[in-house]
């Protein structure tokens, strides 16, 4: 939940769980080494730590193999380990601010890896008919003619598929994620290229956080948002606290999670929610499907089981997107 405050919810704040990494502190006590005035222990200490710190290194930047064979892989799987890698410390956006971008056309980790994105998209659209199937059915009808949508989500192969089905429907969008960890930065690279704006990536301040969902919201001379579609509740948050007008004008919200579903509910209550809203969450596909077999798909995660083996090696579940 939101502290009302603007600030992004704790449970999407935490940082995922860290790789078992060798302490830098050795075995053998270095003051005990010293005062042995023995060269064999201090020989052992020095190599202790070297190793020590060797294995370290090895853990921290073990996910950069993986992008050696990314260029020729057709794995489902995306690997996350090298776009981050490329400017530690630096957040995208920074860049964009810096060179003077009050409304860069995008803004995403690199670009440049948008040949591995695409092949992920082009991937989950197989495993997606019945979306692919509206999208060539009611493409050349283009019902979401006007539909300006500011879409704050997951960004992933899949969410890749449906926006550019609302593109193929006629919509504008801009598009940012929900979670500060959970962007497949080939994909957003990908969906850059081909020219939507996408303001995403991986490992996101909570300062680029609300940076990127703001540059989806603010209205402009080219850009007044219209429709909204929320996991959390962040761009309904934000666009009600920032720009209460140009909220007044928005035609519709749809709302997929809980925390977001219950902040509507908290607007409704108050008064304040002076727009339409549809509760997706309390859909029978999203409660009885999604729902549950997510809870179990990262219950198993933690908890590898023999079916997990297929899960963990092409991403995809023993029902396959197919059947969702």
């Amino acid at each position: 939940m939101s502290d009302g405050h603007g600030e992004p919810n704790q449970h999407r704040k935490e940082s995922v769980a860290t790789a078992n990494v060798p302490s830098d502190s050795p075995v053998t006590d270095p003051g005990h080494a010293r005062s042995s005035n023995s060269e064999g222990t201090a020989a052992k200490f020095e190599g202790q730590r070297g190793k020590s710190g060797a294995l370290k290194k090895s853990a921290r930047y073990r996910s950069r193999s993986l992008s050696a064979s990314s260029a020729d892989s057709y794995s489902s799987t995306s690997y996350t380990g090298s776009s981050s890698d490329e400017e530690e410390g630096v957040q995208p956006h920074e860049k964009a601010i810096a060179s003077g971008q009050a409304n860069p056309p995008y803004c995403v980790r690199n670009v440049e890896q948008h040949a591995f994105g695409r092949r992920e998209i082009e991937i989950a659209e197989q495993e997606m008919p019945g979306i692919m199937a509206l999208r060539a059915r009611a493409k050349d009808d283009k019902p979401l003619k006007d539909a300006k949508i500011v879409g704050c989500t997951h960004i992933n192969a899949q969410t890749a598929v449906l926006i550019e089905t609302l593109a193929a429907l006629g919509a504008t969008v801009r598009w940012a994620a929900c979670n500060i960890y959970s962007t497949q930065n080939e994909v957003a690279a990908a969906l850059a290229h081909a020219g939507f704006a996408i303001f995403a990536w991986r490992g996101e301040s909570e300062e680029a956080f609300w940076w990127c969902i703001d540059q989806c919201c603010t209205p402009t001379t080219n850009w007044q948002p219209n429709m909204i579609l929320d996991d959390g509740g962040d761009a309904t948050h934000l666009m009600l606290k920032k720009h209460p007008a140009a909220f007044k004008q928005i035609k519709g919200i749809v709302e997929e999670s809980v925390t977001g579903v219950h902040r509507l509910y908290q607007l409704s209550k108050a008064g304040k929610l002076c727009v339409p809203a549809m509760n997706v969450n309390d859909s029978v596909t999203k409660t009885k499907f999604d729902n549950l077999y997510s809870c179990r798909f990262y219950w198993e995660r933690a908890n590898p089981s023999r079916d997990n083996r297929q899960k963990r090696s092409t991403g995809n579940w023993l029902t396959s997107d197919q059947h969702s």
